[in-house]
């Protein structure tokens, strides 16, 4: 049996309106999934500009704070389980020692699993949110 012209159009036409939708809506869910976008700021003293490895830094702490931090602490660090992780007004050698050894009840120790340069990334990290 040979389809008319219209009719295969009208298919044609029908299958192009569902794939668009399907994309626009699969697209939608996916955008409504992703972890909200962290906002960096400025590492260092003066404001403005940052170097690469400033930015590097910032990224190697994104990634472990992701892998380490973000079950409790959120993929955006505004807290979850654990506190929201914006502004820290502690000192870099607190920060450290907190990473290190945890807080007893609260929080996993990850010194055996975190060496110094990791612990610092984050902590750069840690500091650049705004």
């Amino acid at each position: 049996m040979k389809m008319s012209a219209s009719v295969a159009a009208s298919l044609l036409g029908f299958s192009v309106a569902t794939a668009t939708l399907s994309t626009t809506f699969g697209l939608a869910a996916y955008m409504q999934r992703r972890p909200k976008e962290i906002v960096l700021d400025r590492v260092g003293p003066s404001r403005g500009t940052q170097s690469p490895s400033d930015r590097l830094l910032i990224e190697r702490g994104r990634s472990l704070f992701l892998v380490n931090c973000a079950h409790c602490h959120g993929d955006d660090a505004t807290g979850d389980e654990g506190p929201d992780l914006h502004g820290l007004v502690k000192s870099d050698t607190r920060i450290a020692a907190l990473i290190n050894n945890g807080i007893k009840g609260e929080m996993p120790r990850f010194g055996a699993k975190l060496g110094a340069a990791d612990i610092q990334a984050i902590i750069a990290f840690l500091h650049s949110l705004k």
